[in-house]
């Protein structure tokens, strides 16, 4: 056996790992996912934002893909996450602004008492 038929056996037989959707190994991301979901609900029942809670079950959500080598539900999933993803989106401007909205009116409101207040104050 000489140098070439080696090298052409080697690489017919070599371990290559195929190569799979995500960039790293399924353990990884079962951890990532995992990961996500305990910081995401945390963030949401503390904070109480709704992208979070879509965050919590979309991220996760991705490891349906692993469970069939089926096209349909690949582009399924694929689907589902990019609404989730959009969903999240756009609920974290539009309750951005609601906020904003809402801790303008308190600070304004609060700027009224206390000019009442002084007010109230200087005239007795």
């Amino acid at each position: 056996m000489n140098i070439s038929d080696f090298l052409i056996t080697m690489s017919q037989n070599a371990d290559i790992e195929q190569t799979t959707l995500f960039p790293f190994p399924f353990r990884y991301h079962i951890a990532f996912a995992c990961i996500a979901l305990i910081f995401f609900a945390y963030r949401f029942i503390r904070d109480k934002q709704p992208y979070q809670a879509i965050l919590a079950v979309a991220i996760p959500l991705s490891l349906v893909i692993s469970v069939s080598e089926n096209k349909t539900l690949f582009y399924i999933i694929g689907i589902v996450e990019l609404i989730l993803l959009i969903a999240a989106f756009v609920t974290s401007i539009v309750f951005k602004k609601k906020k904003n909205v809402a801790e303008s009116e308190a600070a304004a409101e609060s700027a009224a008492e206390e000019a009442a207040g002084n007010t109230d104050g200087g005239e007795e």
